[in-house]
């Protein structure tokens, strides 16, 4: 029997949320595939092994001491994006799964505000778009200005923040532009291609919460959280480069190495009291200003 894209995809997804927690032997990974309903036999363990390498630059790294796998040295932000991937394509199979059910779908199922779906039919053009890089034009509509202007764009990454998709590319006139795709229309793909970015776009953000001033340089950054907040933030970081610096009866704090930008002010405010910035002085007078604006 072919095995089903869809099982490959559910066995990496297990190997690898396993993996990244601690090593595991072979038998040990397979007796999971099992447990799941996946059994496997070596030769097909063998080939997603390959996968993971050859599709997704992971390599698993045999150490004959322990006889256990584990990933060699990689950015644990591409081990958590593949396993995001991993994650959509189990959720809309578990949809897909339950359309021929009798029982509404959608009555045990409750999604997010509408409006972060709007632009969502644009995105499969836009990732082929930005595969095959090709050049785009959309109109696009300005929140600052409340105008809407026409774009040409060579689109060289899609990025997900807070449930919203947005287009990052190069415009006509030479700069770096992030759009969501919530406010494009009239969206065309064009035949003409171009040439791969200099730079490593997806890297510029990795320095930043959300979308924002991703080109400012970086600072290093203190929060002192309230105790009861520890956690949250130690099951989800509030950014990847978190640190513990010191922990109290009544704080924790955490270090940061992040831009400066609307959106990581907007995710400390989102604390109040139980959040205050203790480097750098200039972010703890914003912040500060901007709770007694509130």
């Amino acid at each position: 029997m072919p095995d089903k894209p869809y099982n490959r995809l559910k066995r990496l997804y297990l190997m690898v949320n396993q993996l990244r927690r601690s090593p595991a032997s072979k038998t040990e990974l397979m007796y999971l595939l099992a447990e799941h309903g996946l059994p496997v036999e070596v030769a097909t363990f063998e080939r997603d092994k390959k996968m993971l390498k050859d599709d997704f630059s992971l390599d698993l790294v045999y150490d004959s001491s322990s006889k256990k796998y584990r990933f060699e040295e990689v950015d644990t932000n591409e081990i958590v994006q593949l396993i995001q991937f991993l994650q959509y394509n189990q959720l809309s199979q578990a949809l897909s799964a339950n359309l021929s059910s009798s029982q509404k779908i959608l009555d045990f199922i409750d999604f997010e505000n509408e409006q972060l779906l709007k632009g969502i039919e644009h995105l499969h053009e836009l990732i082929v778009a930005t595969k095959n890089r090709q050049k785009i034009q959309f109109k696009h509509y300005s929140f600052q200005s409340g105008k809407t202007f026409t774009i040409s764009l060579k689109p060289y990454l899609i990025k997900q923040f807070q449930s919203r998709w947005y287009v990052v590319g190069q415009t006509s006139y030479n700069r770096l532009r992030t759009f969501g795709i919530d406010r494009i229309s009239d969206l065309v793909v064009t035949s003409k291609t171009f040439s791969a970015p200099k730079e490593d776009v997806k890297e510029l953000f990795n320095g930043c919460i959300g979308v924002s001033e991703h080109w400012k340089e970086k600072e290093l950054i203190q929060i002192a959280f309230h105790i009861s907040q520890e956690p949250y933030l130690t099951h989800l970081p509030l950014h990847g480069s978190q640190t513990l610096v010191e922990k109290t009866e009544n704080e924790i704090t955490y270090e940061y190495f992040l831009v400066n930008n609307f959106e990581l002010r907007q995710s400390i405010l989102k604390y109040g009291e139980l959040a205050r910035v203790v480097k750098p002085k200039k972010l703890a007078e914003m912040i500060k200003n901007l709770k007694v604006f509130g």
